[in-house]
Formats: C-alpha cells, structure tokens, sequence
C-alpha cells in the first residue's frame, strides 16, 4: 500500500479548517494548524512533514506572507509547494504573492471537488518535479535575478513554445497568474518577444 501524501492547512478560522479537512482526510493525511506560529513550530518538531501547505492570508499574528517568508528561508521547507487560501482578492496580494514564489491561489469558499481536484493536481505536479531539459541550465545561471521555481516551470514550458492557455492548462493556474508570470521571466530573461527564449535552449 503506498504511502498517504500529507497536507498542511493552515487557517485561524476553525470551522475552514475542519470543513477542509473532512473534505480531505478520506484521501490524505491532515494536519490542522490555527496559527502560522503553530505550523511552523509543528514543522521545526519534524511532528508533521507535508508534502503541500494550503496557507490563509489573512490571520491574527503572524500573517499568511510572514508564514510563506519563514518557510521560503528553510531549507527544509523551501521546497514545499504553497498554496494560499483566501478571500483576498485584489491584485496587490496575487504579485504579492508572485514574488514570493507562491504556487496558486484558492478562493474561500472551495467547493469539495475543486478543492480535491486541485491538491491532487498539486500533488502531481510536485512528485514529478518538472524537468523538460531543453533551457540549458549554465546560461539560465548567468541571470542577473534568478527565476523563482515557479518561474521556471513557465519558462520551461516558453521553451516549448506552450501558449499562454496551455500553460494553464498544464500548470493548473488562472490567466492573469499566467501572464504575470510570463511577463516576469520575460523580464528577467531579458525577451523582448516570446521566441527570443531560443538564446537559453541547449
């Protein structure tokens, strides 16, 4: 039998956490966390090792971008996908969040299936740690500013020359989150256009 996936819900409205985690608990390992103070003690004890963290923006104390700063200076942690899970809407939080190499957003509510659907998807996507092999790696390292991780699965995908809606598509993400996305590594790459990507190609 193989091994649960864990997931990490981190959110101080108690009654989102329970209802998530009834909607998640028949698939997957659970741990509920009120606090961002809490998780990330949870995480320094080793008493829970998730393999994704849905995280609330919007939290007394520390807030759901203190939380993902904490976990992005870790080495341990780093690597975690996160996903924020908010009401927020505005597109302050979303580049906000871009920056900070988040990995999607999920509005409250999440209707069950949705809900189930996109952590698998997330899952998925993770354990198979995406590697096209076509960027060559040595002039990628050259950047002046360093993709982010998520930046680097959209260049990746630039690479292949994937649409905009086929990098949604595959990725699981929104337009908008797509087009700030492209539009940085463009930035950082240096692009003028889409097809100037070649100069990075092996």
């Amino acid at each position: 039998m193989m091994d649960r996936k864990k997931v990490m819900l981190i959110d101080d409205d108690k009654n989102v956490l329970e209802l998530m985690k009834e909607q998640l608990e028949s698939l997957y390992d659970v741990c509920c966390e009120s606090s961002g103070e809490a998780a990330l003690e949870t995480l320094r004890a080793k008493a829970f090792d998730p393999h994704l963290i849905l995280l609330d923006i919007s939290m007394h104390g520390m807030d759901g971008y203190e939380v993902l700063g904490k976990l992005k200076e870790n080495a341990d942690w780093k690597k975690i996908p996160v996903v924020f899970l908010t009401g927020i809407t505005d597109e302050y939080a979303e580049c906000r969040g871009l920056e900070m190499d988040v990995v999607d957003y999920l509005k409250k509510p999440v209707a069950g299936k949705v809900l189930l659907a996109r952590v698998q998807h997330y899952l998925d996507l993770y354990a198979v740690n995406i590697d096209r092999g076509m960027l060559d790696e040595s002039k990628m390292a050259g950047l002046n500013r360093p993709l982010t991780d998520r930046e680097m699965d959209v260049a990746r995908l630039m690479a292949e020359f994937r649409s905009d809606r086929e990098i949604c598509d595959i990725l699981y993400i929104s337009m908008p989150y797509v087009k700030k996305l492209v539009a940085s590594v463009k930035e950082k790459m240096g692009l003028e256009k889409r097809g100037d990507i070649r100069r990075y190609l092996k």
